[in-house]
């Protein structure tokens, strides 16, 4: 029980450090309708990529990672193998300013790469040496290590979540309109629809 315990609270850690460290892009929606920019948000998004998990209790929205082509830049990870796949994957929150709902939207980019080239990498990092992981010495060199592919987490796509925001305002705005309730007659134009309605009925 205990441990199950640790676990749960490792996991919910995990996540909240996730959500401190990602670079969220927010927007004020044009409406106070917190589950309707949720609903124009889910619209969106599943244009775009396919929807992994949605819950409109939290108001959090994730999808899956979507592949794809990038032209290679002549990096030293083109030539370890990185090719120019990379993939996106789009996370969406809410969140209430006053009765404002505020829409939060993060993309997390990757690039593919092999499990040597993520070893460099972890090798030419800027921390002190002694801090890096001491190799075994019956661990293989980096060039004789399996290329499985393995994903590495690049940073983030700012202008893409910034994209999706705009489209999400965009959509509530349409939903706003195609649910205003129809303003009233004036005096003088419900004056004028009962004296048309007499004549047609020969008063």
């Amino acid at each position: 029980m205990k441990r199950m315990l640790l676990l749960v609270l490792t996991a919910a850690a995990a996540a909240g450090c996730q959500e401190a460290t990602r670079s969220w892009q927010r927007l004020p929606m044009p409406s106070h309708d917190r589950q309707r920019v949720f609903q124009a948000a889910r619209e969106v998004l599943s244009k775009h990529f396919t929807i992994a998990d949605a819950n409109i209790t939290r108001g959090t929205i994730e999808t899956e990672p979507a592949v794809f082509e990038r032209g290679g830049g002549g990096t030293l990870a083109d030539l370890r193998g990185a090719g120019g796949r990379w993939r996106r994957t789009a996370f969406f929150r809410t969140e209430r300013s006053g009765l404002t709902v505020v829409a939060k939207v993060a993309v997390r980019l990757e690039r593919e790469a092999t499990e040597a080239a993520v070893a460099v990498a972890a090798q030419h990092r800027t921390a002190p040496e002694e801090e890096l992981p001491t190799e075994s010495a019956g661990a293989p060199a980096l060039a004789e290590r399996p290329k499985e592919l393995v994903w590495m987490e690049l940073g983030e796509d700012k202008s893409l979540a910034r994209e999706l925001l705009g489209a999400i305002a965009q959509r509530v705005r349409e939903m706003e309109r195609d649910t205003a309730v129809p303003t009233g007659q004036s005096p003088r134009e419900a004056a004028e629809e009962v004296r048309r309605l007499g004549e047609e009925q020969g008063f």
